[in-house]
């Protein structure tokens, strides 16, 4: 009698396990396919926060299209009543050669937001919006093609003004564009980051720097453009701030 009455009481727990494990069998594919709409759901939202931050990007840089970055000019150098934009126009007529025809119109010129540095420290850039973008470009091809610039016995550089993330991701192409010129091959770095390079005739796009590298390091060194090489500038930095072309 103990003997079934224990058997009994063990079949009842073991009915009772099965059932809890049925339940939890049950409550475990629900889990799993929950979890599978959030994957889901998280992969959607990932990827349209992406879209939602190139966008942003993109209104940012649009907005600074108009805009220039000029580096070396010295802290309080305007003196007294000397506006940014007469400033900036000063500066510019003496170190680029503008024709007499030229006519540059700019709507701000201010250094960037910050405490003002020591004498001791380098000075903040200038950021400048001009009224027009041609004028913009024409002010980056000059000072390109002049390679280095001084104003009041500094050296400055004149950079297109750009986002601190399109700043970074244009950095990377760096070498590549690098080689191009060891290769004497035509290239321009687009907007936002595209870098197209000419060999032997046939324009070549690249959107991921190790590729366009791993692709221009299986070029020789021999085969060279027939109208020359692209010059080089006499300052390394130029190599990473050249104006996009658009």
């Amino acid at each position: 009698a103990d003997i079934r009455g224990n058997l009994e009481s063990l079949g009842q727990r073991v009915s009772s396990a099965e059932f809890k494990i049925g339940r939890l069998g049950v409550m475990m594919d629900d889990h799993e396919a929950r979890l599978v709409r959030v994957e889901e759901e998280l992969v959607h939202q990932t990827r349209y926060a992406g879209q939602l931050w190139d966008r942003v990007q993109d209104l940012e840089n649009r907005s600074r299209r108009n805009n220039i970055r000029i580096i070396g000019v010295l802290e309080g150098v305007e003196g007294n009543g000397m506006s940014g934009p007469t400033l900036l126009l000063s500066i510019l007529w003496d170190c680029l050669p503008l024709g007499a025809a030229d006519s540059i119109e700019v709507e701000q010129a201010h250094h960037t937001l910050g405490p003002r540095p020591s004498p001791d420290q380098r000075p903040r850039p200038i950021i400048a919006r001009l009224l027009r973008f041609q004028d913009r470009e024409r002010i980056l091809r000059l000072a390109r093609e002049a390679g280095e610039l001084y104003w009041w016995g500094g050296k400055i550089m004149i950079f297109p003004d750009m986002s601190r993330e399109l700043a970074a991701q244009r950095k990377r192409f760096t070498p590549a564009r690098r080689r191009c010129m060891e290769l004497g091959l035509r290239y321009a770095l687009q907007y936002l980051a595209v870098l197209r390079v000419t060999v032997n005739g046939r324009q070549h796009k690249f959107e991921d720097p190790e590729e366009a590298l791993k692709e221009l390091n299986r070029i020789p060194d021999q085969n060279r453009r027939e109208e020359g090489p692209q010059p080089q500038r006499g300052n390394r930095r130029r190599v990473e701030g050249d104006p996009e072309e658009r």
